[in-house]
């Protein structure tokens, strides 16, 4: 069956069946639990009936019977709530992997669309509150609607009639909650959107903070702020004004129809001689009956409110997956020769292609540098060599097989890849470095003192084990770059691509990595795109690329000689320095 034939409370429900032997013995708990409500009205029918007479029973027998009421309900309820609180924190535990599950497998386009605090929140914040939402009425259910059904299956017991004549007002009730049930949905679902908008905020302020400081921003911030914050607590307000309407008018419903049953009882009193006890018998086990209902009254918001929030997560969840019809593994490392041919790629809703029609070669141990102005195409190129996206027509070929056939972990594993965007995670300097890899301190090692890094971590309090903050925090802009160079270095790919790599090093770090570089030149494929013209001038191949097509070709000198766009560009490079 489809996911989208499939209701959030069943899918849900598939994260309780494996833990579904923890739902059982907290269903047991509360069983037993249940059965000792009709104790109560049965002890005070025998107080006020029989124990009003002299040597009735003993007042000893009192304090006994009553503690040891309570102590069995108190072991029966925490055994029900220790055993449902178990059975949920796994719940949790397998929907928030489920959903990190499938963000890993996300479709890059869904990256470009989707905010970093949304995802957060849906994979954090969301499966918690869901299952708490689902988990406490869950309790309420079991704490008091299965007291609620002892109690009402003892009323027939003790007075049918009485009993029959309560339920005529369930009907009533069911209406009114419907009622409420649908405006609480509503409002519900418009505040978990203003609360995702709240979180997109703060991640903005987080992300941003420079910018924000840079242009005097924290008034504007602020009131951005505010303005969804006040959307927030409307909304909210609105949400549980709804939900608060269900218990006032539910119990307004009920008091109609217990006063009509008091009546009742006492008419039937008078006029055929019940006795006490079985009037405060039957008046007690009612009004236990009545007040667990109040409590399962209130049961509607909570649960509406999870289903809101619960599709939000299951979209995450739906959303499309990154497509991979490779069905080669490559055994070993590549050769490196890369061909793109006639190759042509556009964006969903660009005017103009990305790539239109381009046909290029990156030979085998050759460095070759791509450079262009902004949006010639550079980028598209490193998205289609990693898989990110599929070309719209031509072919690209590695040691001239279609890339499409090989799988895209295959693929990958070809390729080390250093982006002006650098992204490092809240770990040790090693731990980035050797990320997703076997460690090896000799390459570690090797691949810091060739990233011109290694005199600054042996300074380091803990050396290669000292932490990094998130994304880098506690390094400076040069060393975060410098450390996503080792990072590359260490995978020992037979491809290397450094889009921007060095933009912001200084001349010293720079000057080393080039060195690095040259010294691998001849056994790795370097694919270099680069602003900084100086960094490739020794490059076996310039491509100068322009508007999704290939301007001109050559090395530095031939470019040079040939006085085109390359040697243009290289003046006015000369000119701003």
């Amino acid at each position: 069956m489809s996911s989208d034939n499939v209701s959030p409370a069943r899918r849900l429900g598939q994260f309780v069946y494996p833990h579904r032997w923890g739902a059982v013995w907290t269903v047991l708990a509360y069983v037993g639990l249940a059965a000792t409500e009709p104790a109560i009205p049965k002890l005070i029918k025998y107080a006020f009936g029989e124990g009003f007479a002299k040597n009735a029973f003993e007042l000893w027998m009192v304090p006994v019977v009553l503690i040891g009421l309570y102590i069995i309900r108190g072991v029966f309820g925490f055994a029900g709530q220790y055993l449902f609180n178990w059975t949920v924190s796994r719940c949790v535990m397998d929907f928030r992997t489920a959903l990190v599950n499938a963000l890993l497998r996300l479709d890059a386009q869904v990256y470009t669309r989707m905010q970093p605090g949304t995802a957060v929140s849906k994979v954090v914040n969301d499966p918690q509150q869901i299952l708490q939402l689902v988990g406490e009425v869950g309790i309420n259910v079991l704490r008091d609607g299965l007291p609620a059904l002892a109690m009402l299956i003892y009323l027939f017991y003790v007075n049918w009639k009485l009993t029959l004549l309560s339920l005529v007002v369930t009907p009533l009730m069911a209406l009114v909650m419907k009622k409420v049930n649908q405006r609480v949905r509503q409002m519900a679902s418009r505040s978990y959107d203003t609360q995702l908008a709240l979180v997109n905020r703060v991640d903005d302020i987080t992300r941003a903070w420079r910018v924000v400081r840079q242009f005097g921003a924290a008034q504007h911030e602020l009131q951005r702020f505010t303005d969804v914050s006040q959307e927030v607590r409307r909304t909210n307000l609105k949400t549980t004004t709804a939900g608060a309407l269900g218990q006032p008018l539910s119990q307004l419903v009920a008091s109609v129809g217990l006063s009509a049953i008091i009546c009742i009882a006492l008419w039937q009193a008078r006029h055929t001689g019940t006795g006490v006890g079985d009037f405060a018998e039957f008046v007690a086990a009612l009004l236990l009956l009545t007040s667990r209902l109040r409590h399962l009254s209130d049961l509607a918001a909570p649960v509406t409110r999870a289903l809101v929030i619960a599709d939000g997560c299951f979209e995450l969840m739906d959303a499309p997956k990154e497509v991979d019809r490779g069905t080669r593994e490559l055994e070993g490392p590549a050769r490196g020769e890369i061909q793109l041919d006639a190759v042509r790629l556009t964006y969903p809703g660009a005017a103009q292609p990305a790539l239109d029609g381009l046909s290029l070669l990156f030979p085998a141990g050759k460095t070759s540098a791509l450079v262009g102005a902004s949006g010639a195409g550079k980028s598209s190129i490193v998205n289609l060599l990693l898989g990110f996206g599929l070309p719209d027509g031509g072919r690209v070929l590695l040691d001239g097989d279609d890339i499409e056939t090989l799988t895209r972990a295959s693929l990958r594993r070809q390729f080390a890849v250093v982006s002006q965007d650098i992204v490092l995670f809240d770990d040790s300097v090693a731990a980035n470095i050797a990320y997703a890899q076997p460690r090896d301190d000799a390459r570690l090692e090797a691949a810091l003192r060739a990233a011109h890094l290694w005199d600054f971590v042996q300074a380091l309090p803990e050396g290669i084990e000292t932490p990094v903050g998130a994304n880098g925090s506690k390094l400076s802009g040069g060393q975060r770059q410098r450390l996503a160079i080792a990072r590359a270095l260490y995978k020992e790919a037979p491809i290397w691509i450094f889009d921007e790599a060095t933009s912001a090093l200084d001349t010293e770090s720079e000057r080393a990595v080039q060195q690095a570089l040259a010294a691998w030149s001849g056994r790795k494929t370097l694919i270099v795109i680069a602003h900084r013209l100086s960094t490739i001038r020794d490059a076996d191949a310039i491509h100068v690329m322009g508007a999704g097509k290939l301007i001109e070709t050559g090395t530095h000198a031939a470019l040079i000689a040939r006085d085109g766009a390359y040697a243009a560009m290289v003046r006015a490079q000369a000119g701003e320095d």
